[in-house]
């Protein structure tokens, strides 16, 4: 299945582990898992679908909740894997700070 940007994701949760955060998250009712660390090298993002048009290109994600919090960073698309997996200083760091208020990731191209 080849996606089309933008889309949205309903965030279960979110939880700290091994110095980053797991959680789990609903698109198109099937369950994901969701790995966010800080970013060891580069800002980046890998997502278990084919995304139709984005071959290493800078995406603007975006996550935030019901209360209007939200935090969001241009990271460059990093192909698929068997989960979303971020690595991002400024999300990592408002996900730490607001763990418990975001509910919803939207993924968009820049």
């Amino acid at each position: 299945m080849e996606l089309k940007l933008p889309f949205k994701l309903r965030i279960k949760y979110l939880n700290a582990n091994e110095g980053g955060y797991q959680g789990k998250a609903i698109f198109h009712d099937i369950e994901y898992t969701i790995s966010i660390h800080a970013q060891a090298n580069e800002k980046i993002i890998k997502v278990p679908f084919a995304v139709m048009g984005v071959t290493d290109n800078e995406i603007l994600v975006r996550v935030s909740g019901p209360s209007g919090v939200y935090v969001e960073d241009h990271l460059k698309f990093n192909g698929e894997s068997k989960l979303i997996e971020i690595d991002s200083d400024i999300l990592f760091s408002e996900i730490a700070n607001n763990q418990n208020k975001f509910d919803t990731m939207e993924i968009f191209v820049k």
